[in-house]
């Protein structure tokens, strides 16, 4: 199986080639303003292009939520390329996303995982899941919350934080994750289990997901 995966919604861009068991990940941070060049990318992966996209069962993104402008881009470069190849198109979320890179660093088999990734300076995006051996299922659903509502949560000690989205406090927490900081990687594992599901994932249905409105005043 040879998916071609992206996550471009915050500040950095990340591409990542997954063929089969061998995954090959680029990752450069930016200001969050900054648009990744497409063909630079490519390269970082050793991806062509020009002949590649024929070779591949599916392309995969991080849908959001995140930057408007970054996820608006994206999802309408892939669209056009999977119609074009007429290959799948599998949207996954950026928390979700986080959530499994985050579970590398947690041995238990069963752990809470409480992720917030940064919209503003009031507030986060917001998402929990629950680690259950390999699997991840979602505790609550994904939302916007504001730092007093994420710094009570931090009181609690029988959970596992990870992303940018959190207090200052939070880097103090014993079970807080710093080194899970998101990539394309996360997104070609997830769109691979969810392919081999024989799901169907039509280009038209992969649309990004936004949480705060496009004209909301950022802080």
């Amino acid at each position: 199986m040879k998916i071609l995966s992206f996550d471009v919604s915050g500040n950095y861009s990340s591409i990542s080639l997954l063929n089969d068991d061998e995954v090959n990940t680029f990752t450069q941070t930016h200001d969050r303003k900054d648009r990744p060049n497409w063909d630079q990318l490519f390269a970082r992966v050793g991806f062509d292009s020009n002949e590649d996209f024929d070779a591949l069962d599916a392309l995969a993104f991080a849908c959001g939520p995140g930057s408007y402008t970054a996820l608006r881009i994206t999802a309408s470069f892939l669209k056009a390329v999977a119609v074009a190849k007429e290959l799948p198109l599998i949207a996954v979320s950026n928390l979700e996303s986080l959530a499994l890179e985050a579970c590398q660093w947690i041995d238990e088999v069963e752990a809470e995982i409480y992720i917030a990734i940064e919209a503003d300076l009031k507030e986060s995006y917001f998402c929990s899941y629950q680690k259950n051996k390999d699997e991840l299922t979602p505790t609550r659903a994904e939302s916007v919350m504001e730092m007093n509502q994420l710094s009570s949560l931090l009181e609690k000690d029988d959970c596992y934080f990870a992303g940018t989205g959190w207090p200052v406090e939070a880097g103090k927490h014993s079970n807080f994750l710093a080194r899970a900081e998101g990539s394309a990687e996360s997104i070609a594992s997830l769109a691979k289990k969810r392919l081999a599901s024989g799901a169907s994932f039509l280009p038209e249905n992969a649309n990004p997901v936004y949480l705060k409105t496009p004209d909301y005043k950022k802080i």
